[in-house]
């Protein structure tokens, strides 16, 4: 789809029927979101023909139910608004859920048999991101569908018709008490919350008020220009505060959240920040316990111990490309019950309802812990970074992916393609692939022995070279 994004990021034109045009500034219509920075190239207006195109799109497959939520950043409630307003103005009933965390957003969907459901959130991202997040027909809508999108917007190809705003009342409670069905906890954990100023707030605490133990709570009151840390949890040193308290506290874990609660970061007993596919290991083994024999998907950043892990305990692990939509759908489509990502998104169907939760993910942790308070403790780590996320520009990420893949395979490296390029050596391997949540490229290591980090380490200086010029610093400072 070609903009015009010299003129303005929206830029804006008149139809045959002198209506005001308003075009999506291409750089937020991402593989599995929408999303941008609010006021610079995503819009109050922008939400408004968002939601009458994806209500055309419902519409014209004879659906009308859904919901929308919100995630409690400054701009999300006008950008909440707008869409409604637009998915109602081409038929949609929609339930406004108001301010809620994005996992109630798929469980209303799930449990009311609804047709579509929409979140307005910014993740994990800064404060100045929003955007939204798609559910259709119990599954995600993301892709090709979503560049279509944008292009019903720009041609104006909107079904006008009469719909309606529904409050729903009952759907938390719903959920809490839904959550918890199952889980037996001890009364002798110690468990830190670390909600970031997030959409958790109210639903964490409800759901610990109901279950045993000794919880403390970090950043709770709900702010959506986050005083305390940034969204991400998966990033060290945001959760710097919660790590300490944890480990002067001798509390058994910590678990922190993002903005909109989809995503999990696990700190140990220690205080020690665990990589999410070393989580999503402990979470195997428990699983294929009771389900011998079945699948579990990970994603590409993943490390080879958790599939070496996977294959011991007789289960049979999957590579899938990074991403929420692209797990929910190989999860649709293989049949498996569980799966996790570098991100922190981790989505059981066994015992839950398939999409990406992160309270529900701890809890699933928390009853590991009050079996064996050593779960998450000393977990084996090996010679690999975390993922590194490079600054790099929208326009300039995925031609530097193509240009390293290109150059790979003419000097015959052993590939993997399935998102961007994970190569394979007798050193180990390394992943580079383009962040489709960020400006950024993401960059992960995994060496056989500390001389082969350093030559995995050479071979990346030398691809990322002229593209990165300051490679070999980034690569200092995360410690490789």
């Amino acid at each position: 789809m070609k903009i015009i994004d010299e003129i303005r990021d929206f830029l804006c034109l008149n139809d045959e029927r002198n209506e005001t045009v308003h075009v999506l500034a291409s750089e937020i219509l991402r593989d599995y979101d929408i999303r941008g920075v609010f006021g610079k190239n995503l819009f109050a207006d922008d939400a408004y023909d968002i939601g009458r195109a994806f209500g055309t799109i419902v519409a014209r497959k004879n659906l009308k139910k859904m919901c929308v939520g919100c995630d409690c950043r400054k701009s999300s409630d006008i950008l909440a608004q707008n869409l409604i307003k637009g998915l109602t103005s081409s038929g949609a009933e929609v339930i406004s859920l108001g301010l809620c965390h994005t996992p109630l957003m798929y469980y209303c969907v799930h449990k009311l048999n609804l047709d579509a459901g929409i979140m307005v959130t910014g993740s994990h991202n800064p404060p100045e991101y929003n955007g939204f997040k798609f559910m259709l027909e119990n599954g995600p809508f993301y892709g090709s569908a979503i560049k279509s999108l944008g292009e019903m917007i720009m041609h104006r190809d909107f079904i006008e018709k009469n719909g309606r705003e529904i409050i729903l009342n009952k759907i938390f409670s719903n959920y809490v008490s839904d959550i918890l069905s199952g889980f037996n906890f001890s009364d002798d954990i110690k468990i830190a919350w670390d909600i970031g100023n997030g959409t958790t707030s109210n639903v964490i605490k409800a759901i610990t008020s109901l279950i045993p133990g000794k919880h403390h709570f970090l950043f709770e009151e709900m702010d959506g220009n986050f005083p305390n840390r940034m969204p991400d949890p998966t990033v060290a040193k945001n959760i710097k505060y919660l790590s300490k308290f944890v480990s002067y506290n001798n509390f058994d874990m910590g678990f922190a959240f993002d903005s909109d609660g989809d995503r999990l970061a696990v700190v140990d007993s220690c205080g020690r920040l665990l990589f999410s596919d070393q989580v999503l290991e402990v979470l195997a083994v428990d699983f294929l316990k009771n389900n011998p024999g079945a699948q579990v998907i990970a994603d590409i950043k993943s490390c080879n111990h958790l599939f070496d892990t996977i294959k011991k305990c007789d289960g049979i692990g999957i590579m899938e490309r990074s991403g929420h939509s692209f797990m929910k759908m190989r999860m649709k489509t293989s049949g498996a019950l569980l799966a996790g990502e570098m991100s922190g998104h981790f989505f059981f169907k066994d015992r839950w309802l398939g999409f990406d939760d992160g309270i529900y993910a701890a809890l699933r942790c928390l009853e590991i812990v009050c079996k064996d308070k050593n779960a998450f403790n000393d977990l084996e780590r090996g010679y690999i970074t975390p993922e590194i996320r490079i600054t790099c520009e929208e326009s300039k990420k995925f031609n530097i992916i193509n240009s390293v893949k290109y150059r790979l395979k003419q000097e015959g490296a052993d590939l993997i393609e399935i998102d961007g390029v994970r190569v394979i050596s007798n050193h180990g391997w390394w992943i580079l692939r383009a962040s489709n949540t960020q400006n950024a490229l993401s960059l992960r290591i995994e060496a056989n022995s500390v001389q082969d980090m350093k030559e995995l380490k050479k071979k990346i200086q030398r691809c990322l070279g002229s593209y990165v010029k300051n490679i070999a610093k980034i690569l200092e400072d995360e410690g490789v």
